[in-house]
């Protein structure tokens, strides 16, 4: 299957979920069977994936929802309109609409809903990945999570394996995959050749096998590059909001350190009182921040870690 679009409308008192479908027969595992793509979860990765794999050749056959998900398919109404009009089309009733499955039902009897090789990516919170993992460990199938801090689960009976895309996704839309690159692992070769195949298809940025280990420390990069990166430009722009300044003042520069962070090593390009150890005006800042504590811990631990550290030790 190479599309897939669904949305609810009311018929003769009944709830009909329409499923526009575009069955691609040629989708084969390694070993002759049908394999059926399946996403567990629409949160900000599985939505970045669902609409991926609609817009490629790789494809999505099943959604596994919470009963409490519906908003989710009302927001995938957005996404069918984009499907060409020359697709299949299917109609079922709400309750029994095979092709959303309720996640509460997979989980309880799994061997109810997949069957040998299907893959099953499971884009959910880390504290769900073993449970959903342990409890659909099936012979033939292939269980795929797409987190950078959870090891790669050992299982019993299916496949197991990791993609994991280094981004940021925001939920909202089509993510540009060509500018993503994506980090795999799998439980043999097989498992590896699959997520490689599904990568290139995707068009990715690039492809790269890592294990675990290496992996939590990518994601570990990953935080400090992104997600304390958008912390700090939050305090900047929180500074300016409370003391009656325009936040925007400050995007000009958070645009030009994102442009330099690619002409060489960070450390290099860092200019600031901290990178040259200018005492005075860090006091003054720290003066002006008496009375915001938090902005002051952390202005006070940047400062601190970029005066002390030994400038060759990773050059």
């Amino acid at each position: 299957m190479d599309q897939f679009g669904l949305g609810w409308n009311h018929y003769n008192g009944d709830w009909i979920c329409d499923i526009h479908i575009k069955s691609n027969p040629k989708a084969k595992t390694t070993h002759g069977m049908t394999r059926r793509i399946i996403i567990w979860g629409l949160g900000k990765v599985g939505r970045a994936l669902y609409e991926g794999f609609i817009n490629s050749s790789v494809g999505v056959d099943f959604l596994i929802l919470r009963e409490s998900s519906k908003e989710k398919i009302d927001e995938l109404m957005r996404v069918s309109d984009e499907i060409p009009a020359n697709t299949g089309r299917l109609s079922l009733s709400a309750e029994s609409c095979k092709s959303i499955w309720s996640s509460e039902e997979v989980v309880a009897s799994p061997h109810n809903f997949f069957v040998s090789g299907d893959v099953v990516f499971a884009p959910v919170v880390d504290r769900e990945i073993n449970h959903i993992f342990k409890r659909c460990d099936l012979t033939g199938i292939t269980l795929i999570h797409c987190s950078g801090a959870t090891p790669i689960i050992a299982v019993n009976h299916a496949h197991s394996g990791v993609f994991y895309p280094l981004q940021s996704f925001l939920g909202k839309g089509e993510e540009v995959w060509d500018r993503i690159p994506v980090f795999i692992e799998g439980s043999n070769d097989g498992v590896n050749e699959i997520l490689k195949e599904i990568a290139l298809k995707l068009g990715v940025l690039s492809i790269e096998k890592l294990n675990s280990d290496q992996r939590a420390y990518l994601h570990l990069a990953g935080v400090f590059a992104n997600n304390y990166t958008m912390a700090m430009a939050g305090i900047a722009k929180d500074l300016l909001t409370v003391n009656g300044l325009n936040p925007n003042w400050v995007l000009p520069i958070l645009t030009k350190t994102a442009e330099n962070l690619g002409q060489g090593m960070p450390w290099e390009l860092m200019t600031g009182p901290a990178s040259r150890a200018d005492l005075t005006t860090i006091e003054y800042h720290r003066s002006m921040l008496e009375n915001q504590p938090e902005m002051l811990a952390a202005y006070n631990a940047m400062a601190q870690y970029i005066i002390n550290r030994p400038k060759d030790s990773l050059e």
